[in-house]
């Protein structure tokens, strides 16, 4: 296989190395970065300092503690929609209302960052009648929830949030996104 690779440079010359090179330069550095293959992968330095994770999901109401990691030294916290999420001094981040925003952590010339979306429910408590129906959706989310029902024979809900009575009683519906569960309690006269 070697082989055949020298003979090939040999047969096309000098030219032909600089030109692989070339491409394979403007490959790496150029095209590779702006494609999903470069976030995909996840390098760490070891001895760099980074954020305890990177993207958060939130219910509203709810917090979490950010922080660099190997790093003994002042750091500021900021972020860029205090209405969705803002932060405190020591980094503990507070879920306001639906939507994503950037927290960013510096320190020296360094800036790293961290995305935050807070997620929500459309309605809290929904009141039906036998047979009739009603939509839920889940605020502040780019990706599809996973819906269930704590009592399928009272109410029954689809893959898509639609809420469906079928008798009297009362029941829960959860949707589920990144680990995070939003509850609408529906009671059915």
């Amino acid at each position: 296989m070697i082989k055949k690779i020298l003979q090939l440079f040999k047969f096309r010359g000098f030219v032909s190395i600089i030109y692989y090179v070339a491409f394979l330069a403007l490959l790496w550095y150029l095209i590779i970065p702006r494609t999903g293959i470069f976030y995909r992968i996840n390098l760490y330095d070891p001895f760099g300092h980074r954020l305890n994770t990177e993207d958060i999901t939130l219910v509203r109401g709810e917090s979490f503690k950010l922080y660099v990691m190997r790093l003994n030294q002042r750091v500021t916290y900021t972020s860029t929609d205090i209405k969705v999420a803002d932060v405190n001094i020591l980094g503990k981040v507070f879920a306001f209302r639906p939507g994503t925003t950037i927290i960013k952590v510096k320190y020296k010339d360094n800036v790293l960052k961290c995305r935050v979306r807070v997620i929500d429910i459309s309605k809290k408590k929904v009141t039906l009648k036998p047979g009739r129906s009603t939509r839920l959706t889940v605020k502040g989310a780019w990706l599809g929830a996973r819906w269930s029902s704590s009592n399928a024979s009272v109410v029954s809900v689809s893959r898509f949030g639609k809420v469906t009575a079928k008798r009297k009683g009362s029941a829960k519906i959860y949707a589920k996104i990144r680990g995070k569960v939003v509850t609408c309690h529906v009671r059915v006269e």
